[in-house]
């Protein structure tokens, strides 16, 4: 019995230092994990509140190497797009208003580059209601993290 109570306390602990330090992903919708190199792909971005205070935009910024095809809008979110001397979408801006507390998933669909056994490493940059911008972008202000999908 004590030892159930043990590792109950251990997980809620796990449980509560994992939301506390959440930060923004990339998954894709099959496994949540990896995608296929050179394949079309259905993915989310996902953002959480960090700050115990309302997010109110967040600018995704696609890989070069990443052909973004679709955007899915998401309810109370508008969204702006920026492209590249190509013409394919560079960078999307979204804004709306996440309360402390809650996440948003942005739903993507990509194309992947060709090269498999790669990393395929985008940024966001998380805009809080005080104006405060968190970078997710694997500089040593973001403590390495970076949203981040592994092609097989």
């Amino acid at each position: 019995m004590k030892l159930n109570n043990i590792l109950s306390i251990a997980f809620l602990g796990m449980a509560v230092s994992t939301m506390a330090q959440a930060h923004v992903t990339v998954r894709n919708f099959a496994n949540g994990v990896d995608s296929m190199s050179g394949k079309s792909d259905h993915f989310r971005l996902n953002v959480p509140t960090n700050r115990n205070k309302a997010v109110t935009q967040v600018k995704f910024v696609i890989p070069e190497e990443v052909k973004l095809l679709f955007i899915h809008p998401v309810l109370g979110w508008k969204y702006k797009v920026e492209k590249n001397s190509e013409g394919n979408i560079s960078t999307v801006v979204y804004k709306g208003r996440m309360e402390a507390g809650e996440y948003t998933a942005f739903p993507f669909i990509a194309r992947n580059p060709a090269k498999s056994d790669t990393a395929v490493k985008y940024k966001a940059y998380v805009t809080y209601e005080d104006k405060v911008v968190v970078p997710f972008d694997g500089s040593p202000e973001a403590k390495g993290y970076q949203p981040t999908i592994l092609l097989k």
